[in-house]
């Protein structure tokens, strides 16, 4: 009887086993497939690190897989053909709600500072890096700092450098060419701490000027012309100085952050047709076309409305900012005092550093349009000149001309213009 028992106890162990062991199959199988990814972009840049600053060292396009690794600064770093390692950027892969990496500058304070492959003293030596030199650090782990270095990641020891300062990854503006800062939305409230609980010094109104002191986060220090400094939040306001053209760090399309801003809305109908329509519906449709086109590179899209909304133009161009948008596109529909009397669609922006660019290269797509193109000018438009990021505004038609309103209320006509908007942008982030 007990070499009966005995030989159940040692089945139901084996059986219990192989049970264990195929469950462990089965785990590191679904294990794989969950930490393996398809492309869905048309087109990705794999870089050499976790952020927009790493140089590229290549590209996957849609429908490659992917095995990752390990994930960082809500990047992905990946297995490519070779056995070659990169990092792509995770919301071009599951549209997660991120934008641009946030880096920090910092000053060696050391001669010849050591730059090693890995962070590790007895890993390779990449080369060293001379005193007061300033370098792009990605991000810190325990006693060591991994630095951007003759374009790939390297690795000092945090001890070496010091001063290290925030600055957004969307944007290759140096702090020290920003001169002055001007307020953008009423009742602004100047607070003595970098945080929206900071005890408020004072309220300023729109046009309020500060000279520029130093940034934390998001957050601007300035100095009043009364001699009292404190600090205002970024997206309140736009910057000025010796060099205030804002660029974005993304070389492609599918890594940027685009704010569509579909005119008027809400109790403020826009322009109005002989049709009785409202150029508000029509900058609402033409936007989500827009989007939806758009969004099919991998880029992020943000309109500032999706339904019939009154928004200010503050808010709207603040909005760009909070979100550190790399390009704002406001869409509008023209119109003359008397019908008929004018035609044509015109792409506008406010500064030539900035936004000139950007304007030079939608409008250049926009020439194919049915409708006759005006070309770009140069125009001081509230949510242009109160934008801190490259902003273009389009009127793409006059909706009180009856050649023109035939386009606008037609599906082929906003197709076309989605399309044409979306290749600009495309060209503007080569």
């Amino acid at each position: 009887m007990k070499k009966i028992i005995t030989f159940l106890i040692k089945n139901k162990l084996f059986v219990a086993i192989v049970f264990l062991i195929s469950i462990s199959s089965w785990s590191t199988v679904a294990l794989a497939n969950a930490n393996s990814i398809v492309v869905e972009s048309d087109s990705v840049n794999v870089r050499v690190g976790p952020g927009l600053s790493y140089s590229n060292m290549g590209q996957v396009k849609k429908g490659d897989k992917l095995a990752i690794l390990a994930e960082k600064n809500k990047w992905y770093q990946v297995r490519l053909s070779g056995d070659k390692i990169g990092w792509v950027a995770s919301w071009l892969i599951d549209n997660t709600e991120v934008s641009s990496a946030t880096n920090k500058v910092g000053i060696v304070k050391v001669p010849n500072t050591t730059v090693f492959q890995k962070n590790n003293s007895d890993s390779e030596v990449l080369g060293t890096i001379e005193q007061s030199q300033k370098v792009t650090v990605m991000y810190q782990e325990q006693d060591w700092s991994q630095i951007l270095y003759k374009g790939t990641a390297a690795w000092v020891k945090s001890q070496f450098i010091q001063g290290t300062q925030e600055t957004s990854g969307s944007s290759n503006t140096s702090n020290d060419d920003i001169k002055t800062v001007t307020v953008t939305q009423a009742n602004t409230k100047l607070r003595i701490e970098p945080n929206d609980n900071g005890r408020a010094i004072k309220s300023v109104d729109v046009g309020k000027k500060f000279d520029y002191l130093s940034k934390s986060g998001n957050w601007y220090k300035v100095r009043d012309t009364d001699g009292s400094v404190g600090y205002i939040a970024s997206w309140l306001v736009t910057i000025s100085g010796s060099k205030s053209a804002v660029k974005s760090a993304a070389t492609n399309i599918s890594e940027a952050t685009i704010v569509i801003d579909p005119g008027h809305g809400g109790t403020d109908v826009g322009a109005e047709s002989s049709k009785k329509t409202y150029e508000k519906n029509f900058t609402l449709q033409y936007a989500k076309a827009i989007k939806a086109d758009i969004e099919k590179t991998g880029a992020r899209v943000v309109l500032t409305r999706s339904g019939d909304d009154t928004k200010s133009l503050g808010d709207r161009a603040r909005l760009s900012s909070k979100i550190e948008a790399d390009a704002y596109v406001s869409l509008h529909f023209d119109s003359s005092d008397q019908s008929n009397a004018g035609s044509g669609v015109t792409t506008y922006y406010y500064g030539k550093d900035k936004d000139g660019q950007l304007a030079t290269d939608i409008n250049n797509q926009l020439k194919n349009l049915a409708i006759d193109n005006r070309g770009t000018q140069q125009k001081d438009l509230y949510v242009l000149h109160y934008n801190s990021q490259p902003s273009v505004l389009i009127e793409l038609g006059y909706i009180n001309s009856s050649t023109d309103y035939k386009h606008i209320n037609s599906d082929s006509y906003k197709a076309a213009v989605a399309k044409d908007v979306t290749n600009g942008l495309k060209e503007y982030f080569k």
